[in-house]
């Protein structure tokens, strides 16, 4: 089993602690580059587009696709993950109902993070 995870910058704490326990269940799992200042990413376009375009090999790669959406948030990046996630036949599983209904279509579960770590344990 392979996950990916996605979430906005802006809940990066939460979604570490997501995939180290995801990990700690032998899960595989690809996530954001925690290690990169998302300031520097927003303010170049150029750089912003590679890490972007990074990641789509990640999820042709996954076998899950998982959203944090604390209260329903997906920004921009995350939206476009979602879509070519969605487009690549994954299964799409958000942490709540996203605030964007056409994105909403695309969700195949809304699953919390305990609930949806729980499959692995």
């Amino acid at each position: 089993m392979t996950v990916f995870v996605a979430t906005s910058k802006r809940f990066y704490d939460e979604a570490e602690r997501i995939v180290e326990r995801i990990k700690a269940c032998d899960v595989m799992v690809y996530h954001p580059y925690f290690h990169l200042d998302p300031a520097a990413v927003d303010a170049d376009p150029e750089y912003k587009t590679r890490v972007t375009l990074q990641h789509f090999p990640e999820i042709d790669a996954c076998d899950v696709f998982y959203a944090l959406l604390p209260n329903g948030y997906i920004g921009c990046s995350v939206t476009i993950e979602l879509a070519y996630a969605y487009a690549k036949g994954k299964e799409i599983v958000v942490s709540e109902a996203p605030i964007e209904f056409a994105v909403q279509a695309l969700v195949t579960e809304i699953s919390g993070p305990g609930q949806f770590i729980a499959r692995f344990e």
